[in-house]
């Protein structure tokens, strides 16, 4: 073996001594070759080729050495083990995780800072940079959604609507890190200390906002999305205007109804309002059942009353017509027409009367039974205009 290859001439490892004991007096090594010496084996002649150890570290020191300003022949040194130490240490600098070289997660951005100034952002994966102190590098969290829940307490559940009633709102805020834009991690980093609580605080005054400008009926019925969705779009443009970079994804309201202390109130008004709401369908009905009825009979009494206007009208231009007709006719012949205007004045008032006149002249005899007063119900208008004055007969 290599080690019994030795100038000591078969002492061992150890070199030559006596009986094989530990310190020898030729001043050799425990590799048995000197200090100076170059290969081992070389002082017996035996010209072994394997390299020395003990050569190959001092060389190495001295080229260590010579990289740190050393003279490199080992005098005047701090000891044979600082370079190697020097050199372990920038080692140990160069591949420390961290330190020039980091891994970035699938739901991380690294955010790399130069002497603690936002240098870039970085995407996942093996990435580089320049050893600590000179460049750090953070890794935030930017893919999570988070959440933010408003209305656990009363003093952010109770809120006042516009037509000044209370509503109790519950409602969480869904959130995450913006990357819409490039310096969205950087914002978030820097420009807000307490994300959490920077995202309830304007939340809760949005929220405010909203149920302050809308009527509580539409909040605790149909109008629940509309509410939902006017409030993101505040909570987005205010913290869009603190260069926040976040981003809200939803607005999600768990309850919206009247505080339980005034829920038997809030039934009585709205009972009250159904009852309002019944008695004005109830009028709106009765009106548009009575009104056309109006505006019927007050057609039917116009027309009426012209008809009438017209009827009186045109007799009247009758009667006058007549009477026009008759004095001509009396012009020509006074004498017959006072007649004729005698008789038939005479018929028409007899005509009416109930009056039975029997001419006793006729010789027709008495008459043993005579209806007369149904002769007189069964009379006709012909019959009475016909001129006849007497009636004799019978059954």
């Amino acid at each position: 073996m290599p080690w019994n290859d030795n100038a000591g001439g078969g002492g061992g490892p150890w070199g030559s001594g006596g009986g094989g004991r530990r310190g020898n007096n030729n001043n050799q090594n425990p590799w048995g070759q000197g200090p100076g010496g170059g290969r081992r084996g070389s002082g017996n002649g035996q010209g072994g080729g394997e390299p020395d150890l003990e050569q190959f570290i001092a060389g190495l020191q001295a080229r260590i050495r010579r990289m740190f300003g050393g003279s490199g022949d080992g005098k005047g040194s701090g000891g044979p083990g600082l370079g190697l130490i020097a050199a372990g240490i920038f080692f140990v600098w160069l591949a420390w995780p961290g330190s020039a070289w980091y891994v970035v997660g699938p739901q991380q951005a690294g955010v790399v800072l130069r002497f603690g100034e936002y240098v870039r952002t970085t995407g996942a994966g093996l990435q580089f940079k320049l050893p600590v102190p000179f460049e750090t590098v953070l890794l935030p969290e930017v893919t999570t959604t988070n959440e933010v829940a408003v209305g656990a307490t009363p003093q952010e559940a109770l809120m006042l609507t516009r037509d000044e009633n209370i509503v109790e709102i519950d409602f969480v805020v869904q959130w995450r890190v913006d990357l819409t834009y490039p310096e969205g991690v950087r914002d978030f980093l820097f420009n807000i200390r307490d994300p959490q609580g920077t995202v309830k605080a304007v939340a809760e005054s949005a929220m405010r906002e909203v149920v302050g400008t809308t009527e509580l009926q539409p909040i605790i019925t149909q109008g629940r999305t509309e509410v939902a969705r006017r409030t993101r779009q505040i909570i987005q443009d205010t913290l869009g205007s603190y260069n926040s970079g976040i981003q809200v994804l939803e607005v999600q309201l768990r309850e919206a109804s009247a505080p339980a202390s005034v829920i038997d109130a809030f039934r009585d008004v709205d009972a009250a309002r159904q009852d309002a709401e019944r008695a004005a369908l109830q009028a709106t009905a009765h009106a548009n059942q009575v009104v056309p009825e109006a505006r019927g009979t007050a057609v039917r009494l116009q027309e009426e009353a012209r008809g009438y206007r017209e009827s009186v009208i045109a007799e009247a231009e009758g009667q006058a017509s007549r009477f026009n007709q008759i004095y001509t006719e009396y012009r020509v012949a006074p004498d017959v027409t006072r007649r004729r205007i005698f008789l038939e004045t005479m018929e028409q008032v007899l005509g009416r009367s109930e009056l039975i006149i029997l001419d006793q002249q006729s010789g027709g005899g008495a008459v043993p039974y005579l209806p007369l007063d149904q002769l007189g119900r069964d009379r006709s208008p012909a019959r009475t205009q016909s001129g006849s004055s007497s009636s004799t007969g019978g059954r």
